[in-house]
């Protein structure tokens, strides 16, 4: 990073001081040519809390809040949905989206008396559905889905205690990959070997999405970019028109290039894909400007990524996690958030069976000009008892004579759909 980039960039910043203090911090880092206390070694920074371990240290509370709800008989799913509201209430709130310390003083507001909490989250989740007041405090629109209904389940003064511990968290550092953990965790233990859930750590899904994504694209953009360098490189007015022509081609190609996990689980993948393509597009940008053509607002957005996931507690998680990516990554770098509205709703992360409708017919996907995921591996021998003679049986009918039936399974066939 330039002197003259990073106060440009400072220069034009609309963030409140709390929002914008980590992505200047590494932006000096950048500048300085320092490492950013995530990139280098914990044991020479020795900071006090790493991303890690607060992320890990989420996940347990939120496991156990969500484990004490079921066990006081509450339907499964709508407590996973309460649980995801909680969590984004808190990281809003971490990184200014939601007033200072609200959800926090409303959690310790309602801790003398439990019985206060419900209305008080009603109140403040239906302020979050379409943009309004609670209290004195002007409320954003969020919306998303996340927020379409005001329900919340009522909390005894343990879960209240729980939550608020969660509460006082850095959560504006809070690694999105939290949601996989918490997907792990919130099943119920005999229906994790069934759908297959399994979470994916970020080291090994990024050396998936390389050579699937990035290296191909950027070596795409090292060739537009040498064609653009040698038409800047001429001074005829037309030249510089081509060139500004190509760049957009380019960027469009990058707006419109689409992502699909056929098992998304938690969405892991969907972040990491949607932060390769946005931070590609940053860099191509950054690029450009350098050889003298204008800088453009980023608009690779959450749109660029999609995924089929058949349980609903998941779906969700992919959804948030995607919204929690993509919100880190505009502040990080200085960049304003579209609050009309701040969630955009993500319909393209389908809640359903990615090999069969419920006719039996050969399920449909997106389409997409990368897949990549880690679909659920259930073995021969296992996937009659697990799915049933039924299912089998239609699943092996549909897919005959491109998997062999001794080895068909999910895995498999997942695999070929992808070639």
């Amino acid at each position: 990073m330039t002197p003259q980039f990073f106060i440009q960039k400072w220069r034009r910043a609309t963030l409140t001081e709390r929002a914008a203090t980590q992505s200047h911090f590494n932006d000096l880092c950048a500048l300085l040519g320092e490492p950013t206390p995530t990139d280098a070694d914990p044991d020479r920074l020795k900071p006090e809390q790493t991303t890690a371990a607060v992320t890990a240290q989420a996940a347990e509370i939120f496991a156990q809040l969500a484990q004490r709800l079921r066990e006081r008989g509450h339907d499964p799913h709508r407590v996973a949905h309460f649980v995801t509201r909680l969590l984004f209430c808190m990281f809003a709130e971490g990184i200014g989206l939601l007033p200072r310390e609200l959800f926090t003083r409303l959690l310790a507001t309602a801790l003398p008396q439990p019985e206060r909490f419900v209305g008080m989250a009603h109140s403040l989740f239906a302020a979050m559905s379409v943009g309004g007041v609670f209290g004195v405090e002007v409320i954003a629109w969020f919306s998303g889905g996340l927020f379409d209904d005001p329900d919340a389940i009522p909390l005894d003064a343990e879960d209240l205690r729980i939550a608020h511990r969660a509460a006082l968290l850095d959560w504006a550092a809070i690694e999105p990959a939290i949601f996989g953990t918490l997907f792990e965790r919130g099943l119920d233990p005999d229906k994790r070997g069934q759908l297959g859930a399994h979470y994916t750590d970020r080291a090994s899904i990024e050396r998936l999405i390389a050579p699937v994504i990035r290296e191909p694209l950027w070596a795409e953009w090292r060739g537009v970019k040498a064609a653009i360098a040698t038409r800047l490189a001429k001074t005829a007015p037309k030249a510089r028109q081509q060139a500004e022509q190509m760049l957009r081609a380019f960027l469009e190609r990058l707006r419109t290039f689409r992502v699909l996990d056929p098992a998304c689980g938690s969405g892991n993948f969907l972040y990491l894909a949607l932060q390769t393509l946005k931070d590609l597009e940053h860099q191509v940008m950054l690029e450009a400007e350098q050889l003298g053509l204008q800088r453009g607002f980023p608009v690779v957005g959450p749109e660029a990524v999609s995924g089929i996931e058949i349980n609903p507690y998941a779906a969700e998680l992919a959804r948030v996690t995607v919204w929690i990516g993509e919100i880190q990554w505009m502040l990080s770098r200085g960049y304003s958030l579209n609050d009309q509205p701040i969630l955009k709703p993500l319909e393209q992360i389908f809640c359903r069976d990615a090999l069969l409708n419920a006719d039996g017919t050969e399920a449909e996907w997106p389409k997409a000009d990368a897949i990549v995921g880690n679909p659920p591996f259930l073995g021969g021998s296992k996937i009659l008892g697990l799915l049933g003679e039924r299912y089998t049986s239609v699943l092996r009918t549909v897919y005959r004579g491109r998997v062999p039936v001794s080895t068909m399974r999910p895995a498999s066939i997942t695999t070929i759909r992808s070639t």
